[in-house]
């Protein structure tokens, strides 16, 4: 895979900052004093139970939560006062579970949507057809092209998103993100409902992802191999607090971590982790199976 193009390339992998952040909902405490640090162009995990606060800490990065206590930082500044379409401005980019896609749009359609969203021509130049709007059309579509090449989704360019398996949708979202330039990337279960042979190359799929939009990654999952197999730092929630917090094998180690959570031996989690995406540990969550992939989908060989 060649480099990125400085078109799609962003401005550089943020450090993010989250110093004792704290979130309640009327008396329930979602967050009680969270601390996290992403380095420059590391991919992190947020692993915990349902309803320990993943999320909502997604939701205070990317703006859409606001803590009663504590701060975000992105390369040292402050981002308390931001709304999330400004946090968006400066590539704090954040993903969702389901897909937001037109369903009728081909793939490469739906690309150049969520370009013009962050790289808009104006109406009037472009019904005049003014040189630089011209030049700027076609600026986008080849930024478009270098994206689905990238992405390994040439075969499906012009099938509409409603053709699509759930993982090649899933593909789709993530190359569009690309477009968007982030800096920071908060992606929340990108493997879940998808089928499991989909699910297990989303590890590799996620490092090109890192790599081809140089950022820095906070991701939610609940497939705790494939965490502990992609991500350079692991943070495991409980009740809205840190339980644990390291390297894959410090927090694999950790007898709090496998208390409150992980629900297996070390012997387990390391056979697991050898296979990301394969399985699940002994408490943890199962995977659809139902979706079938389309013939020649990205992610089954990825």
């Amino acid at each position: 895979m060649s480099d990125p193009d400085p078109h799609t390339a962003s401005a550089g992998p943020a450090h993010l900052d989250v110093t004792g952040v704290s979130v309640r909902f009327g008396g329930v405490e979602a967050l009680d004093g969270v601390d996290l640090v992403a380095e420059p162009g590391s991919i992190v995990g947020l692993i915990g139970p349902n309803g320990s606060g993943k999320t909502t800490l997604l939701n205070v990065i990317s703006g859409l939560v606001h803590p009663s206590h504590g701060s975000v930082r992105l390369d040292g500044e402050a981002l308390d006062g931001y709304l999330p379409e400004e946090r968006a401005g400066v590539g704090v980019i954040r993903s969702f579970q389901d897909c937001r896609l037109f369903p009728d749009l081909s793939v490469r359609d739906v690309l150049l949507v969520a370009l013009d969203a962050h790289r808009p021509v104006g109406v009037a130049a472009s019904t005049l057809q003014m040189p630089w709007a011209r030049r700027s059309e076609r600026e986008k579509r080849s930024d478009v092209e270098r994206v689905i090449e990238s992405f390994r989704i040439g075969p499906f360019r012009h099938h509409r998103i409603s053709q699509l398996s759930t993982g090649t949708r899933r593909v789709v979202d993530l190359a569009s993100i690309v477009l968007a330039r982030p800096r920071l990337l908060l992606l929340d279960e990108p493997t879940a409902g998808i089928a499991q042979r989909e699910a297990e190359a989303f590890g590799p799929l996620l490092s090109r992802l890192r790599d081809v939009a140089d950022t820095t990654i906070v991701l939610v999952e609940h497939d705790v191999p494939l965490v502990f197999a992609l991500c350079t730092q692991v943070v495991m929630v409980a009740s809205g607090r840190v339980v644990s917090s390291g390297t894959p094998d410090e927090v694999a180690a950790d007898p709090r971590a496998v208390a409150a959570y992980l629900g297996a031996s070390e012997s387990a989690l390391a056979v697991s982790g050898a296979r990301p995406g394969v399985g699940s540990v002994p408490g943890g969550h199962g995977r659809a199976e139902g979706d079938v992939p389309a013939q020649g989908d990205p992610v089954g060989d990825a």
